[in-house]
């Protein structure tokens, strides 16, 4: 067994960071005009009602949460909002965690590998994406909740064609894609075709070049190579940051249509305005922390499970986790959270 420990944040994390930049930019409109304009624009978003009572918050977890914003963000496969509620596995599992007073903003990357107990598996420990498979937002969220001590009752989900949209919107990134990565790059090529119905070439070539949407998106979701999730993320991260940058220098017009090509592929839980109340201060959110969960993990596998990440011990994890994202020092977690530590010894 290799242990490992990892720090980090995927694609959607980031991204999510990225459309509160664009919003952002909108308020220089003024803010009578941005809240009939952003009112607008969301009428594109879909929104999904979920059964908060079966959202498996333990007793007994830690009240100094209730004075954060906690939102699950999920990135998925698929292709439009209609097949976005469950069925498909999560590529990336963000928790998105805002200070109501400070207005400090945390990332926390759950690695979808990671074993949890999800209850739609009959009981079973199982790696965390397929819980969105089995039961959509409303399980996957469940099953944060109920392995980490969370009280998170909305999500966001978006969909690889928004992300592939965006980058075409602002002419594509340059990416220096290694001879290593050629061959799994064509492949993940044509399952991203597979996804979205947009078509691209293929990329033929190593070396720093620019690529289209589906392509860059591409990209991002190799895991057949280094160290396989892990490494993946990094690309993401990549990938992200360069959308940042030149998403920086946008123009309105440019922003505009971005959005009206990326809200579509929203699927979230939170009404409008939930999402006005969250944006009214957004000037004043500070971006503090990004981490990845577990911290310490065991990478295993086997022919049963394929590639799967332990917490070496869970309730430690989700100890340093609550002093993370909530500052709570020395956080003792429940009773349930100590079953399932034991059962995944």
């Amino acid at each position: 067994m290799e242990t490992e420990k990892k720090k980090g944040m995927s694609s959607t994390g980031k991204w999510a960071l990225v459309f509160l930049f664009e919003i952002l930019i909108a308020v220089g409109l003024g803010l009578g005009y941005f809240h009939y304009w952003l009112n607008h624009k969301l009428d594109k978003v879909h929104v999904v009602s979920i059964n908060r009572e079966n959202l498996a918050i333990n007793e007994g977890g830690n009240a100094a949460q209730q004075d954060f914003t906690n939102i699950a963000i999920f990135g998925i496969d698929s292709r439009d909002t209609d097949s976005m509620l469950e069925g498909n596995r999560c590529d990336s599992i963000v928790i998105a965690s805002i200070n109501n007073s400070t207005k400090e903003v945390k990332f926390v990357s759950v690695y979808r590998d990671t074993l949890f107990h999800v209850d739609a598996a009959g009981g079973l420990a199982t790696k965390l994406t397929y819980a969105y498979a089995y039961g959509g937002p409303e399980l996957a969220i469940a099953t944060l909740n109920h392995n980490l001590d969370l009280q998170i009752t909305d999500f966001v989900t978006v969909n690889y064609l928004a992300l592939s949209k965006a980058i075409d919107e602002i002419g594509g990134l340059n990416i220096n894609v290694r001879p290593e990565e050629l061959h799994i790059l064509n492949i993940c090529i044509t399952e991203q075709i597979n996804i979205t119905g947009v078509y691209s070439d293929g990329v033929f070539n190593a070396g720093e070049q620019n690529l289209n949407g589906t392509q860059a998106t591409a990209w991002t979701r190799i895991r057949d190579t280094d160290q396989g999730d892990i490494t993946r993320t990094e690309r993401q991260r990549e990938v992200i940051a360069k959308m940042f940058e030149k998403l920086k220098a946008s123009d309105a017009a440019t922003i505009n249509h971005i959005l009206d090509e990326v809200f579509p592929s929203i699927s979230t839980s939170m009404e409008k305005e939930a999402i006005f109340e969250l944006l009214k201060d957004a000037s004043k959110y500070n971006l503090t922390e990004e981490v990845g969960f577990p911290f310490d993990y065991e990478m295993v596998s086997d022919e049963k499970r394929g590639s799967v990440l332990i917490p070496k011990d869970l309730t430690e994890n989700v100890s340093k986790l609550h002093q993370t994202m909530f500052g709570t020092a020395a956080y003792q977690p429940s009773g349930e959270v100590k079953k399932i530590s034991d059962e995944l010894k």
